[in-house]
């Protein structure tokens, strides 16, 4: 009968450990709330991918441009925004008209030689992928010039691009 104690004790012991072990509340730092906006040619950019990469963060944050080219930063929750320091900032709008062709099942049916005609295709065009609508020294980490140095009080960031 003790030896039954015992493991119902050590049974408790053990859920009581894990679950106040585990359960412990949020682990993740705390973020900035940031917002700003993408403007090219004197004109918002819709549809822009937005990316923060902070120092010693332990993810990207990001958001995407509305029609007004005004965007919110997420990391680890919806419009949470980012970890305070700099940031080298990505910005990414491609032309997804230049995609490849979307081959369906019964264009694969009717004629078994589709996909090699699209594949042709887009070899023809010259193009490896979507084109770049924006210049393409902002499209990553080694080559954009924009920067970013959040902090609660400096949050908000107009981002004008240049050819």
């Amino acid at each position: 009968m003790t030896s039954l104690k015992q493991l119902g004790r050590c049974v408790l012991a053990v859920i009581c450990g894990v679950t106040l072990g585990c359960g412990g509340g949020n682990s993740r730092p705390a973020t900035v709330a940031v917002s700003g906006s993408v403007m090219y040619d004197g004109k918002p950019v819709e549809g822009a991918e937005v990316v923060f990469w902070g120092k010693n963060a332990p993810k990207d944050a990001s958001g995407v441009t509305d029609k007004d080219g005004k965007f919110t930063l997420s990391m680890f929750e919806p419009n949470d925004g980012c970890l305070p320091g700099e940031n080298v900032v990505v910005i990414t709008k491609k032309d997804s008209s230049a995609a490849a062709p979307v081959i369906t099942p019964d264009q694969m049916l009717n004629d078994p030689t589709a996909m090699a005609k699209a594949a042709a295709q887009q070899s023809k065009n010259k193009s490896s992928g979507p084109k770049s609508l924006i210049p393409e020294k902002y499209s990553s980490k080694s080559s954009s010039p924009l920067k970013a140095d959040v902090s609660a009080t400096n949050n908000s960031f107009p981002f004008t691009l240049t050819d």
